[in-house]
């Protein structure tokens, strides 16, 4: 049985890849700051944790080893969002998003990796966006972390392609998901909002949660295999658009 470590599994598109590894057949670790859902039937340890936090992240990774052994996938998937412009963001904020969303890959990487030493196919896939490559107005922190989740992804690829482990990115377009209930919340003209989102993909509407973890899932597996160091859009053709 292959194991996966999923962060941000309380969130949706971290509880639809819950879902998809374990009808895969993986034994799951379920790492968030609250606690994860467990899909009906899977083997399933579930930890709560600041991900930003290395003893909690060194800690949760010990009690995967403790139950597991090993570790075969890992799926970054934890991210937060903060809406200011760059003249009104406090540092701390700043400093968050980045501990958080490209923190906790370092954080989560560095653990798992002696863990994937003799793992079946073992793969990192880290959740990046694609407002890496299209800056949101007012999302400065935002667009600079899911750049950097790239970048990072690409470099630790080559790090560890000798040990067989496999590095690569899921760039999602719009997703009818926390981030965006979040922004329609917050938009003042939210019927508009979504109107402009589902037009902005050549697929005329959002994806769903399932359809970025079918891509993280498919990355993680070994039908993957010759795929490293690249980032996957999974996004409707909203790239094309722009």
């Amino acid at each position: 049985m292959r194991v996966a470590v999923i962060t941000g599994a309380a969130g949706d598109i971290g509880a639809a890849t819950a879902r998809a590894f374990a009808a895969a057949g993986h034994a799951l670790v379920l790492l968030d700051r609250n606690a994860a859902p467990v899909p009906p039937g899977a083997e399933a340890l579930v930890l709560t944790a600041d991900l930003a936090s290395p003893p909690a992240v060194a800690a949760a990774f010990a009690a995967a080893a403790d139950r597991f052994g090993r570790i075969d996938a890992l799926a970054c998937i934890a991210g937060i969002n903060h809406r200011a412009p760059v003249a009104d963001m406090a540092m701390t904020d700043w400093d968050r998003m980045l501990d958080v969303n490209v923190g906790h890959m370092f954080l989560c990487a560095r653990n798992a990796i002696p863990l994937m030493a003799g793992a079946d196919h073992p793969a990192i896939v880290c959740m990046a966006s694609i407002a890496g490559h299209v800056a949101t107005p007012d999302y400065p922190a935002y667009v600079t972390t899911k750049a950097a989740v790239e970048s990072f992804a690409w470099a630790l690829a080559g790090e560890v392609a000798a040990q067989g482990i496999r590095v690569t990115a899921v760039a999602p377009g719009w997703v009818e998901a926390g981030f965006t209930r979040e922004g329609l919340a917050l938009a003042a003209d939210p019927a508009a909002l979504r109107a402009r989102a589902t037009a902005a993909h050549l697929l005329g509407r959002m994806a769903q949660p399932e359809e970025i973890a079918a891509a993280i899932l498919w990355l993680a597996s070994p039908a993957a295999s010759f795929v490293t160091a690249t980032t996957l859009f999974v996004d409707g053709g909203l790239m094309r658009v722009h």
